[in-house]
């Protein structure tokens, strides 16, 4: 009896180990999975959309932050998926070095970077841009003729 409830209940979430070997497959694999090249094809559009105002807002602005982490996303998104096709191009051509540990040299090198520029960017707007205004104006009292004249 407990075992067809967790066959019930393994059948109802999709929670069978097929299904994670597919996903585990699929997530190093993203060049071989349709639904993954449909979303790498279809973001290609919005690339340059999102990339022209992050360039051109000010750092002060409130909106910047969230196109600044929508382009994170996509760029490290596409240069995963890209990496992963370069490597299934080109893997049959380095005979010492398996296909599986280039992947995950990628997945890993992908994952860690983004972690490392979402941390920063989130701490960047976090702490500094409030403490912005303080050190242009620390700047700007410093550049004030007063302070030259006490200065010499």
């Amino acid at each position: 009896m407990t075992h067809n409830i967790i066959l019930i209940f393994k059948d109802k979430i999709f929670l069978n180990i097929n299904n994670i070997m597919k996903f585990f497959k699929s997530l190093f694999n993203p060049d071989k999975s349709n639904i993954t090249m449909k979303l790498y094809h279809k973001s290609n559009k919005i690339i340059l959309p999102l990339l022209l105002p992050s360039i051109f807002l000010d750092n002060d602005n409130n909106y910047k932050q969230f196109f600044d982490f929508a382009n994170l996303n996509i760029l490290g998104f596409h240069s995963y998926v890209s990496f992963s096709s370069i490597i299934t191009d080109y893997h049959k051509k380095i005979p010492f070095i398996n296909e599986n540990i280039i992947r995950a040299v990628n997945f890993k090198t992908h994952g860690f970077l983004f972690l490392f520029f979402s941390y920063h960017l989130y701490n960047y707007y976090k702490y500094n841009k409030y403490n912005y205004l303080i050190d242009y104006n620390k700047l700007k009292r410093y550049d004030t003729l007063v302070y030259k004249l006490h200065d010499k």
